[in-house]
């Protein structure tokens, strides 16, 4: 998740990950959902590490070699992430945990917030990025 869709390095997603899993062990007993909890930590400690290293990622980091073959996949990944990236941050997390196949309910667990605020926001979250995928396809975007 840190890697694919947030674009963190494997450095910080693997320390993030380590950190998530031992910050686990110490609050077991007051975890109800643990692997939203891991991501979630892991999640924060990325942005973090990510912050206080002021790493920055080059091309090499984040294109998906498998694609790279492919033009239009490529560009429509780098549109669809620019344009979560842009999104809002509650509608961000949304977006992120939703491409993580967490439920509106796990989300809403995660996020403390009630399912149908998690629910309206990826709603809001999916028309804007559809919109910008859509300007983009239309050449009506700010790169067209």
């Amino acid at each position: 998740m840190l890697i694919a869709y947030r674009g963190f390095t494997p450095d910080i997603a693997e320390d993030a990950a380590a950190e998530a899993m031992t910050r686990l062990l110490l609050h077991w007993q007051k975890v109800s959902t643990p692997q939203a909890w891991v991501r979630t930590v892991a999640l924060r400690h990325a942005c973090l590490l990510k912050w206080n290293q002021q790493a920055v990622l080059s091309d090499r980091d984040i294109v998906d070699h498998r694609a790279v073959d492919d033009l239009a996949a490529v560009e429509m990944a780098l549109v669809a992430g620019s344009a979560v990236a842009a999104l809002p941050p509650r509608q961000r997390e949304v977006m992120t945990l939703t491409l993580v196949d967490m439920t509106p309910s796990e989300i809403a667990d995660v996020l403390r917030c009630t399912p149908e605020q998690a629910r309206g926001n990826l709603a809001h979250a999916r028309r804007a990025v559809s919109s910008a995928i859509h300007r983009k396809e239309a050449g009506d975007g700010p790169d067209a």
